[in-house]
C-alpha cells in the first residue's frame, strides 16, 4: 500500500460546495444592502381571503 496516494474529491463536488457557500455569502450582502428587494418578495404567509 502507499502511504503517499491521497484520497481527494472529486473537482465537480468542490466546484459545487464553494458556489453554495458563495452564493449564502452573496445572498447576505444583497439583504443588508438592499432589504426593499426582499421585502417585496412572496413568504407564502397567510393571508384573508376578500369576501365577494
Amino acid at each position: 500500500m502507499d502511504s503517499k496516494k491521497k484520497n481527494k474529491p472529486n473537482t465537480l463536488v468542490i466546484i459545487l460546495f464553494s458556489l453554495i457557500a458563495l452564493m449564502i455569502i452573496v445572498y447576505f450582502i444583497l439583504a443588508m444592502f438592499f432589504p426593499t428587494v426582499f421585502d417585496m418578495m412572496n413568504t407564502g404567509e397567510v393571508q384573508p381571503v376578500p369576501n365577494k
